[in-house]
């Protein structure tokens, strides 16, 4: 196509040059999009990677707290098995001390009559005492009495 200088262009030039703007314009909207597209996916990825950072993070919280509670139910186990032991241990004592009060009437009135044998042996033996201490003395006047030539 031959032109001519000053002559005004062609409406196929013109067409041309538009369609050329248009592409450009086009072009810079694709990339445009494209970057936006890419800035929306690094966020999402952003977000995807702190979310499975925190998902990680509270199983592992998860499995601290788990492993916590099974410990503490040892514990409520064993603290149970010693509170039975315990209470076994008490309902013994309990039958020990109930037959020891049983036992105290008993062992009270064996007591009183101890107490009251004794009394009766000191008393014996207060007499024999005395009667030992009459004889000796009704020997003994006899003793006293006799001459002395005979001794």
């Amino acid at each position: 196509m031959l032109r001519f200088p000053g002559a005004p262009p062609s409406a196929a030039a013109r067409d041309g040059r538009t369609a050329l703007s248009l592409v450009y314009q086009a072009a810079e909207v694709v990339r445009s999009i494209e970057d936006r597209a890419n800035e929306v996916e690094s966020r999402a990825r952003s977000l995807a990677e702190e979310a499975i950072e925190q998902l990680r993070l509270a199983e592992q919280r998860i499995e601290e707290l788990e492993t916590k509670q099974r410990a503490a139910e040892t514990c409520i186990d064993e603290a149970n098995v010693r509170l039975q032991e315990a209470d076994e241990a008490l309902k013994i004592e309990r039958s020990r001390v109930k037959a020891a009060e049983d036992q105290l009437p008993r062992l009270e009135m064996r007591a009183r009559a101890a107490e009251a044998r004794a009394i009766e042996c000191e008393n014996a033996l207060s007499r024999i005492e005395d009667a030992i201490r009459t004889q000796l003395l009704r020997q003994g006047r006899p003793a006293a009495n006799r001459p002395a030539a005979a001794a």
